[in-house]
């Protein structure tokens, strides 16, 4: 599946320098609810739950793309308002295998779930489906971000930070230049380097009919 990252110029340039997208920890992210979608009214299982994403903060990171690349509002968010640039990755297609599908789509929620009763009766594989389900899932006025998650072990420490290196599971396939980034095409094609022949770079443009960001054909 295609999934797309948002940085600034200065970070855009740095990942395909480096040829890595920094891995963010758990308690990094902006959302307060992150891996609690539950209902943790009850005391114990909410020490249990916060528990657990403190424990998984210390060993796992987690990469956030969005699905689209079009959205106006993502852009300004997660791009400089429009001055940075978006890298396109093909990542594996799910397999429907909870424990192995290091990646997916996040569920968006609009009320907290009920917590199940007979938690501690649950089959293995319905552990690891209630697991992902945590990891997966959010409130619902995060819909516009499309998301797309990759959790993967902490990995490639540099000064305190994570880094998740190209491969084949990462693999870039495009660079959209951002309506007001300044960098020049050349700027991009040095940073590929090696890759450059298989990496398409295009710039974005405000559509003239919709409220949506297209390909400028006059290129970047």
């Amino acid at each position: 599946m295609r999934a797309y990252k948002f940085l600034d110029a200065h970070f855009g340039l740095k990942s395909l320098y480096e040829r890595r997208l920094k891995q963010s920890r758990i308690q990094e992210l902006n959302d307060p609810f992150e891996l609690t979608p539950f209902d943790l009214t009850d005391l114990a299982v909410r020490k249990t739950f916060h528990q657990t994403r403190d424990d998984l903060d210390k060993s796992s990171g987690v990469v956030c793309f969005s699905a689209d690349w079009r959205n106006p509002v993502i852009w300004a968010h997660y791009s400089d308002k429009h001055r940075g640039m978006c890298l396109g990755f093909d990542i594996p297609e799910m397999t429907g295998d909870p424990e192995n599908d290091e990646s997916g789509p996040v569920e968006y929620i609009a009320e907290r779930i009920q917590f199940p009763p007979n938690f501690f009766a649950l089959s293995d594989s319905e552990h690891t489906a209630f697991a992902r389900k945590a990891l997966f899932t959010k409130f619902d006025h995060w819909q516009y971000e499309q998301e797309i998650r990759r959790f993967a072990p902490l990995q490639n420490e540099e000064g305190g930070l994570h880094f998740l290196e190209f491969d084949e599971k990462l693999r870039l396939a495009g660079v959209i230049i951002g309506q007001n980034c300044t960098l020049p095409r050349t700027a991009i094609t040095r940073a590929l380097g090696s890759l450059a022949g298989e990496v398409k770079i295009s710039k974005a443009r405000a559509a003239h009919d919709k409220f949506a960001m297209v390909e400028d054909e006059q290129g970047p």
